[in-house]
């Protein structure tokens, strides 16, 4: 008799346990589903509705398991949760085994999707997740000291950000990235993930948005290959609709590495440094595109500068209002600071030949290709660079009158000097 007592007893525990436990973990089991067990060596209720702290709580689901340290729960309801807080947690047996050291959210609500309908990103909101210790196995191991989001959700312009993010894999060039910070502001990441799984345009309110990655480093077999001290982006949306913008790269460098590492070497460049910057506008009332100024300058190679002004530019303009978009003027202008100079002792010294031979051979082949009197100032200039006269190239682009990019398909040029009429072509050198 008394066995059959300790069996029934032994039966009955589970469900026991499972009466006792706090209301906000059997309404977390809910939640869950059918499908995952929760499991977990104590469960203590606080004197908050919809609370309660977990301790070694595993959560299984076929073949993944969630093993977490200790798991706070408050205000725990139907479609999300006013706090939530994990220490030491652990996913096996999925396909991307991962460790966390931290995690904290708050403010999150998940809705139930109408019937018929997939939950998207912009309809969850969360007011702040917080990671500290990501570290991922896999293929691609992946380690990440802190991430912060705030204001998720759709409708809201939210931050985020990533520190100390390493990545280890082979990437051709590379076997590890790292970068120190990578942090956004004023976008609504929301709307952005969905429109890209909607594959439409997203929607951009009026307000001011950034980007800035820090400290970027690519390393091959402990040997660093290119460095990066620093790129943002940061725009601006008027009330008006009038869009601006601007990029600036800092502080990189390249070290000789495959497939650039020949030309370097042979070129006399133990590393190429750059700078970048560039600034452009949209008026959409006026439909004005401008972009004021890309400049990029590789240090002791040389320097590059484009600017543009076309009109007839909507917003989102696609490709059946391209060939309404007209050219007002353009400039292209290249600077050597050494890099044809160096192009011409290195060749000149493979053909065993003078520098003043190669100079003169390729001041007739650019003549050859610059033919009759309508080309003569060009002709002109490009000899002078050639033959180191002058170290400043700069083609413009002046048309007449606005020129449409559908003129320019509907009547191809079948010589340089129509298309130097066309576009109000000039080439000049300093």
């Amino acid at each position: 008799m008394r066995k059959i007592l300790l069996l029934a007893l032994l039966s009955l525990a589970p469900g026991l346990a499972r009466a006792q436990e706090p209301a906000a973990v059997t309404q977390l089991r809910r939640m869950l589903g059918p499908d995952v067990t929760l499991t977990f060596d104590r469960a203590t209720a606080t004197d908050v509705a919809g609370s309660a702290v977990l301790n070694g709580a595993v959560l299984r689901r076929r073949e993944e398991t969630i093993r977490i340290t200790e798991a706070r729960l408050e205000g725990l309801r139907e479609d999300g949760i006013a706090r939530l807080s994990l220490r030491g947690v652990a996913l096996e047996g999925g396909d991307l085994p991962l460790t966390l050291d931290r995690l904290d959210l708050e403010g999150v609500t998940v809705p139930r999707p109408a019937a018929g309908k997939t939950l998207m990103p912009h309809d969850v909101r969360v007011d702040l997740l917080r990671l500290e210790g990501w570290r991922s196995a896999g293929d691609v191991p992946v380690n990440i000291g802190a991430i912060a989001i705030e204001n998720f959700g759709g409708g809201r312009t939210g931050q985020a950000s990533l520190t100390a993010i390493e990545v280890r894999a082979g990437m051709g060039i590379a076997d590890r990235l790292t970068i120190a910070r990578v942090a956004y502001a004023g976008l609504d990441a929301a709307d952005l993930l969905t429109a890209s799984i909607e594959q439409r345009a997203p929607r951009w309110e009026a307000g001011r948005q950034s980007l800035e990655i820090e400290g970027v480093a690519l390393n091959q077999g402990g040997e660093a290959v290119a460095r990066l001290s620093g790129l943002t982006l940061r725009g601006e949306i008027a009330a008006d609709r009038a869009h601006s913008g601007e990029v600036a790269l800092r502080g990189l460098e390249v070290m000789p590495a495959p497939p650039h590492a020949e030309w370097m070497e042979r070129l006399g460049y133990s590393t190429v440094a750059a700078e970048a910057r560039l600034r452009g506008a949209h008026d959409v009332q006026r439909q004005l595109l401008e972009l004021r100024e890309l400049d990029i300058e590789l240090r002791d190679v040389g320097e590059l500068h484009l600017d543009f002004r076309a009109d007839r530019v909507p917003e989102g303009m696609g490709v059946a209002t391209a060939p309404n978009a007209r050219l007002l003027g353009a400039r292209l202008r290249y600077a050597d600071l050494s890099l044809f100079r160096r192009w011409v002792a290195t060749q000149a010294a493979q053909e065993r030949i003078s520098e003043a031979v190669l100079r003169r051979r390729l001041t007739e082949q650019s003549a050859a290709l610059l033919p009759g009197p309508a080309l003569a100032e060009a002709r002109a200039a490009l000899a002078r660079f050639i033959r180191g006269e002058a170290t400043v190239l700069e083609l413009a682009a002046r048309p007449r009158a606005p020129l449409a990019f559908s003129m320019v398909t509907a009547k191809p040029q079948s010589s340089l000097e129509g298309w130097r009429d066309m576009f109000g072509l000039s080439l000049t050198a300093r």
